[in-house]
């Protein structure tokens, strides 16, 4: 028997989770505790557990005996087997030796000025006085550094084409965007669209490799390092990879930006002092986590908080619980940089880039990001928050948005 959760129907749990996952899960901890189940429309019942006790021994499971990826594919069929981010057991390590290597610090790093010129180029052409979303416009800067920097598509009109479909491939409606297919029926009905959506991406990719496999193969990009393997397998993996580059770090960067907004003093702190910058960041990730959960799915019988969890069960650690569980970080609720300075918070329950074997492969390149393309974006423009609030977190798939994808204005650096 799994253990206690919210009563209402799996629809009605659905609709609540998304729509505001901090405060239903809050209410489902006050009620069942730190490991409770939850019913979904979209998948079958989830284990939570925000218990900080149990999180590494669940982080650093063998994975043999709990399957990230799994569990992933279980709420975005999308996401290929053997892919980083669907895959589990051998077909995760071979495919994350495949990109690895292309997301190290010491290749990253010399890519920088290039990441830095291209988001000033994306802030000029922001509207200025006028409101604004952040959130489209992160995914649209994301999406062209990741081609240009890091996947290395090299040749000038796919690279100007890809961002265009990559962001075409992954739009949903409505704001806050409704989430890509999962399972159920609406899955069913919004697989097949989705995937013509994927057609042109895959066909860009597809020439790319073909191009570099015949005039230059090799290279230290994304690109480069899967010439060696045939289109088709390299395509398959590099769409899961290209989906889960896109989302997470521009949520991530939104979520910043839309802080650093509310407060210009620390604005000015994070672009003059690098040393500020990381804590700053930091504790941002912590009360606006972009990831939802790191998942694993029990591929044997384990006890996880006084419960007896049977193999095929989901297990779902969810950060915005993590992050604020009194026992990991007190004052949670209050937005202290300097925590991450004086007496650093235990890193089991600061989940951001998840943990153990599966880890975010992209951490990297995530604080590439942080130190190129922010700094760059605010010495151009100057942000201001629309709302008098901060917008609360709404749950798109796997990641957390702003509910109102964060609305600023913008005016030009000086002005």
């Amino acid at each position: 028997m799994l253990p206690a959760g919210p009563a209402a129907g799996p629809l009605a749990q659905t609709v609540a989770l998304h729509r505001d996952p901090l405060r239903a899960l809050q209410a489902a901890q006050a009620a069942y505790g730190d490991v409770f189940t939850v019913r979904l429309a979209t998948a079958r019942p989830l284990v939570v557990v925000a218990d900080p006790a149990e999180v590494e021994g669940l982080l650093h499971a063998d994975p043999d005996r709990a399957h990230a990826g799994e569990a992933r594919r279980r709420i975005l069929p999308a996401a290929s087997p053997r892919s980083v981010f669907g895959g589990d057991g051998e077909a995760h390590r071979t495919a994350r030796a495949h990109v690895a290597g292309a997301l190290a610090p010491d290749v990253l790093d010399p890519r920088r000025p290039a990441m830095a010129e291209i988001a000033a180029r994306h802030a000029d052409g922001w509207p200025h006085g006028r409101p604004f979303r952040l959130l489209p416009r992160m995914r649209a800067l994301i999406d062209e550094v990741f081609v240009r920097c890091v996947l290395g598509v090299r040749d000038e009109a796919r690279a100007r084409a890809l961002p265009g479909a990559i962001g075409r491939m992954l739009w949903t409606p409505g704001n806050p965007p409704m989430s890509l297919p999962g399972r159920g029926l609406l899955g069913a009905a919004a697989t097949p669209f989705y995937r013509r959506r994927m057609a042109p991406v895959a066909q860009l990719l597809a020439a790319e490799l073909d191009a570099r496999r015949t005039a230059d193969p090799g290279g230290d990009d994304i690109l480069g390092r899967m010439t060696a393997l045939p289109t088709p397998d390299a395509v398959d993996e590099l769409l899961s990879t290209v989906m889960a580059a896109q989302e997470p770090p521009a949520a991530g960067l939104t979520w910043l930006l839309e802080r650093l907004a509310r407060a210009p003093e620390l604005a000015d702190r994070f672009v003059a002092d690098e040393g500020a910058r990381d804590a700053i960041a930091r504790e941002t990730l912590r009360v606006r986590a972009p990831a939802f959960a790191a998942l694993r799915r029990l591929t044997a019988p384990r006890e996880v908080g006084g419960h007896a969890l049977p193999a095929g069960v989901s297990v779902v650690l969810p950060t915005p619980l993590l992050h604020r569980h009194p026992r990991a970080f007190p004052e949670p609720e209050a937005f202290r940089p300097e925590r991450w300075t004086c007496e650093p918070p235990p890193e089991t329950t600061y989940l951001p880039f998840g943990g153990g074997a599966r880890r975010c492969i992209g951490e990297p390149l995530a604080h590439a990001y942080l130190g190129a393309l922010v700094p760059a974006m605010l010495r151009r423009v100057r942000l201001r928050a629309v709302l008098p609030e901060p917008e609360r977190m709404v749950l798109r798939g796997t990641i957390l948005v702003p509910h109102r994808s964060a609305l600023v204005r913008a005016r030009r650096f000086g002005a």
